[in-house]
């Protein structure tokens, strides 16, 4: 591959520049995202009197980095931080249980204001509010509260913007098997979620991950980036107009192109596909993000009732050879068959549930129950503990034995 030999100026030297070489000879320049150098054509910042809003594990990353930069500049660059959050949810088995959400408990911990709101309705931030961060949120910051701060809001979103808007953009990331996941810093549009002005953004593809670790473990590395990036950007008063967009995609160049979209998960996003799902990297991405897929099963003869299975120890295996080869000996595995059921995905309509027969060979030694779960793949996992409706964890073979058909 060729690149151009002409010597490009820089317009914002104050920033530094990824050249990434693509093909035809052209290069391709973006505004590193942890440029710590300031924003020379905005001018200068008032002290920041901040009201974070946040839920998560993810946003909490950001109000400690947040409150860090106030202990430590004493007031310079920031002056005071307040947090506004949702109220506790119930949860749990009837709804008996409440929680708070995870940044009330920071918050609570850093000795911050909080500020427990279900909605900006006949509400106005704290007196002299002159910047809104919200990270995580959930809510809709409506135009009148953003013209109230003289810097509007800031939003730190974790995937490279335009690409994965929505609330939930390293779950889709992951369940996608992706190798590296994106963070832009961006202003907070007055009509539509996740489509302001891109400030700041990691230099494409993004921040590794690794393909073992949990969601969990991913959000802590991706929220840690992001909180890096918030306080970078405000350091080099990103926040301050004139705002430039520095994103791999303008908006001036979107048109009327269209993205991968990052709704909410569900409970239905982690039930076994049993037409789709040909191969153990897509059980395995859902177990990373969920902990657990399910299915469900059809009970004694083909009118028995259905029960939900949940799997949560899964492993995929070449063929069930360690069962099907002591059956010659008379130990161990028994093959059969068992009929999974998959419900229709919501909004479906009139659709029926689907009735999906697999070969199972079941091992009553060490519990195991091999599954098929694509034969013309040969796609076989081994499933060692699940749990079915009504009952606690148990070993596969002696959970499913309800549901197994011997093979004649």
């Amino acid at each position: 591959m060729r690149l151009a030999s002409r010597i490009l100026l820089h317009p914002f030297p104050n920033r530094p520049l990824v050249v990434v070489p693509v093909a035809g000879g052209r290069l391709t320049l973006q505004r590193r995202a942890s440029s710590s150098a300031p924003n020379r054509l905005a001018g200068a910042t008032d002290p920041l009197r901040i009201l974070f809003c946040g839920s998560d594990a993810f946003s909490c990353e950001s109000l400690r980095a947040l409150h860090g930069e106030h202990v430590r500049g004493k007031g310079g660059l920031i002056e005071s931080l307040d947090v506004m959050v949702l109220p506790p949810k119930r949860m749990g088995r009837g709804l008996k249980l409440l929680r708070e959400v995870p940044c009330q408990a920071v918050a609570k911990e850093l000795g911050l204001r909080v500020h427990q709101r279900e909605t900006f309705r006949d509400w106005e931030p704290p007196a002299g509010t002159n910047l809104l961060i919200v990270v995580s949120f959930g809510l809709f910051v409506p135009p009148r509260i953003l013209r109230s701060a003289k810097y509007g809001g800031l939003n730190v979103h974790p995937s490279l913007l335009p690409d994965l808007r929505g609330p939930a953009p390293i779950h889709h990331s992951m369940l996608r098997g992706r190798e590296h996941i994106g963070i832009s810093l961006q202003t907070l549009d007055d009509k539509r979620f996740d489509h302001g002005t891109v400030l700041a953004q990691t230099p494409p593809p993004g921040v590794p991950i690794q393909a073992s670790w949990s969601i969990q473990e991913v959000t802590r590395k991706v929220a840690a980036e992001a909180a890096q990036m918030l306080v970078q950007g405000l350091r080099d008063g990103l926040h301050v107009p004139p705002h430039r967009d520095v994103g791999w995609l303008p908006s001036s160049q979107q048109g009327s192109r269209t993205f991968s979209h990052a709704p909410k998960v569900t409970k239905a996003d982690a039930q076994i596909d049993w037409l789709r799902w040909t191969s153990a990297e897509f059980f395995e991405r859902r177990l990373r993000v969920f902990a657990s897929v399910w299915t469900r099963a059809v009970d004694g003869d083909d009118e028995g009732p259905h029960k939900r299975i949940i799997w949560l120890d899964i492993a995929p295996v070449e063929q069930p050879g360690e069962v099907i080869l002591r059956r010659g000996g008379g130990q161990g595995g028994v093959e059969g068959t068992i009929a999974f059921v998959q419900q229709p995905e919501p909004g479906c309509g009139d659709a029926k549930d689907r009735l999906h027969v697999r070969t199972v060979v079941m091992d009553e030694q060490t519990g195991a129950c091999d599954v098929c779960v694509d034969r013309e793949e040969g796609t076989w996992l081994r499933v060692r503990r699940v749990k079915v409706e009504g009952k606690g964890e148990q070993d596969a073979a002696r959970a499913l034995r309800p549901f197994f058909r011997r093979k004649s």
